[in-house]
């Protein structure tokens, strides 16, 4: 009794109807609250939520226990009840499985960039490698600005803000002697001033570009060292892009790159030759294996060579670092000659460039380069020195012998100053640090151990790989306007060792073993880039979605037409059995009084 009574209550109108009546309340305000922070956020926070899910887990509950109620489904009625609400149940089920199985994410491809297989979805991620070396994940939920998740892969989250930038200083109690001096530099033309920290380890903190100047520090071993760097030699670069030096056991000979690259003349040594073919000022591999050059500064340098021996001819690849050897590939058989080619470039000097040194005595000095010249002499604490660059003056507010790093993440409220996102975390032994977007933090632990933790976006490797060979915009005939824009781009999959070639464009998406690649936006200040959409439902999922509305119209077909039809079809029978009866009582009674015979 009390079973069929809960059962009663479960499948009632009286559940349904507040039910429901709650359940579009809060998809209306889902809505408007996904105008304001996303849908990512909505996602994670009520579609995602176990509240709700527990809420259409009721009402699918109450729909099923409804249906059964009516059992046996007798009449046309019924019959499309019980369709309607088995459908409605596939229905959330369908809508659930979209919601905690499908994937949608932004695949970011470049004309000038290996295959990417890496989507990024939304929401963010956190993965931490405490000091026992154990990993963790989780994802973090962030909305308005404020972190919901308080705890995730082992730490507690404390903060998170928006805008956040670096902050570099060094303080002195280094292990091993480290220099670094603290520059002050003030424009009072500009109104302000401005702390640049330079030391001699680490090496990315050597030098730093001020506008079109460079900040340096540099330590000199002996006098005449010392002499060359305050006094440094003001000729131009006569080998901007650098030289080759071509040899064999018994020759060599040097020539300067740019002059050979635009001359059709081989350069020689004894009996054999070089012809450069092609000049790669920042090499790098495409997607097909051909080598290019993704820009026209001298980053990654490499020169292609034809090289012809008595014995043979061979193509080389010879790149700018001393320790990286040419790859060369045999045009003929039979190359035996003993050569040796080496590139050497010297790097860019900056027009103007600041520079401290220190001497073999411990004692700071400067030079200074400006379109005014070169200057150089001692710099002491507390001087101050003007280079020559408008009306900068630079101080030597600092000077530590034994120097050490220290990085700070300073939350920045102030309009102008452009930081990175960040989030504030405790570890389990009460450490606290700020992570930066998408850059591992090392923690440092009071006895001595590392945690290893990194804030970044949250990424999907998918199963193939895409290329993207060429990005078309088609203007409008007699005007600049764009008509259309076309991504034209390779699938490659490596399991199956296949690679098609497809093409994208705006509302004709591709599909790809249940994958589908939308166009969703585009670079009109580079055209080297396009954005994918990835989007993959499973095929159960689609199905679920299908079946349940083809049965809840269906059902109401059956509800509302049903009737009507079983009505026709009665009275279609009914009227049809009188006249069959008719028929027969009127051959009954002919046999039964048969007609008088008249006599012949």
């Amino acid at each position: 009794m009390m079973l069929r009574r809960l059962l009663k209550g479960f499948g009632s109108i009286r559940l349904a109807v507040p039910l429901m009546a709650a359940i579009v309340v809060i998809l209306i305000g889902a809505t408007m609250y996904e105008s304001q922070v996303g849908s990512s956020t909505v996602q994670e926070v009520i579609y995602k939520s176990p509240w709700f899910g527990a809420l259409m887990f009721l009402l699918a509950l109450n729909l099923g226990v409804s249906a059964m109620s009516r059992y046996p489904w007798r009449g046309a009625r019924k019959v499309g009840f019980a369709l309607t609400h088995w459908g409605l149940i596939v229905l959330i089920a369908g809508a659930a499985a979209v919601i905690h199985v499908g994937v949608e994410g932004m695949l970011l491809v470049r004309t000038d960039a290996n295959p990417t297989n890496q989507i990024r979805v939304e929401g963010e991620f956190l993965e931490v490698i405490q000091p026992d070396q154990s990993l963790a994940q989780a994802e973090v939920v962030i909305t308005n600005g404020q972190v919901k998740t308080r705890q995730a892969a082992g730490l507690e989250l404390l903060d998170y803000r928006e805008n956040t930038i670096k902050t570099v200083s060094f303080q002195t109690g280094g292990a091993v002697e480290n220099p670094a001096v603290r520059l002050e530099l003030r424009s009072d033309r500009m109104a302000q001033t401005v702390d640049r920290w330079l030391a001699i380890a680490p090496l990315p903190y050597r030098s730093v570009t001020m506008g079109p100047a460079e900040l340096a520090i540099a330590r000199a071993e002996s006098e005449a060292e010392l002499d060359q760097l305050l006094h440094p030699s003001t000729d131009a670069d006569s080998h901007p892009w650098g030289t080759l030096t071509l040899t064999t056991l018994d020759q060599s000979n040097v020539i300067d790159l740019q002059t050979a690259a635009q001359s059709d003349q081989p350069i020689r040594v004894g009996d054999i030759t070089a012809q450069v073919v092609a000049v790669f000022p920042n090499f790098q591999l495409n997607g097909k294996g051909q080598p290019i050059s993704v820009s026209d500064e001298f980053q990654n340098p490499a020169v292609q060579l034809t090289v012809q021996a008595p014995t043979g001819k061979e193509r080389w690849f010879v790149f700018a670092k001393p320790d990286f050897p040419p790859v060369r590939t045999p045009i003929t058989t039979g190359f035996t000659e003993n050569l040796r080619v080496d590139y050497a470039i010297a790097p860019p000097q900056p027009q103007d460039y600041f520079h401290v040194v220190i001497g073999p005595d411990t004692q700071c000095y400067y030079v200074a380069k400006s379109s005014q010249g070169v200057k150089s002499g001692t710099f002491k604490l507390g001087q101050t020195v003007t280079p020559g660059w408008a009306d900068f003056q630079i101080r030597l507010a600092d000077v530590l012998d034994h120097a050490q790093l220290h990085r700070e993440i300073v939350p920045v409220e102030e309009p102008g100053i452009e930081g990175s996102p960040a989030l504030r975390v405790r570890t389990a032994a009460g450490t606290e640090a700020w992570l930066p977007w998408g850059e591992p933090t090392v923690i440092n632990e009071p006895d001595g151990g590392e945690t290893l933790a990194a804030f970044t976006p949250k990424l999907l490797q998918l199963p193939f790989a895409v290329q993207l060979d060429d990005f078309i915009v088609d203007r409008n005939e007699g005007s600049e306007s764009v008509a259309m824009w076309t991504s034209q781009i390779e699938i490659i999959d490596p399991a199956a060792q296949w690679v098609e070639a497809r093409r994208v464009w705006m509302n004709h998406p591709t599909w790809y073993h249940g994958w589908k690649l939308a166009q969703a936006s585009w670079n009109p200040g580079d055209l080297k880039q396009s954005t994918l959409q990835v989007k993959r439902e499973p095929a159960w999922v689609t199905a679920l979605t299908w079946i349940g509305s083809a049965l809840v119209i269906s059902g109401i077909a059956v509800m509302f037409y049903g009737p009507a039809v079983v009505k026709q079809w009665r009275h279609t029978e009914s009227s049809t059995v009188p006249l069959a009866s008719e028929s027969e009582a009127e051959l009954s009674s002919a046999i039964a009084t048969p007609e008088p015979v008249s006599p012949s």
